[in-house]
């Protein structure tokens, strides 16, 4: 899926304590979507997350 020209995708990144349950949170208001985020970042497993790692945050 192509992205508009002059829109970024949102980069979160992760500090020392993220989860991607309060990361989703965060930016769609529901932790459940977490793995929308999981998905966008190469299906990263949860546990994985390393501090100042960069994830894409989909719209």
């Amino acid at each position: 899926m192509a992205r508009k020209q002059g829109n970024p995708p949102t980069i979160h990144t992760v500090e020392a304590g993220d989860i991607l349950f309060d990361i989703a949170q965060v930016y769609y208001g529901d932790g459940n979507k977490w793995s929308k985020i999981a998905a966008a970042n190469g299906n990263i497993k949860p546990e994985s997350l390393q501090v100042g790692q960069k994830l894409q945050i989909p719209a």
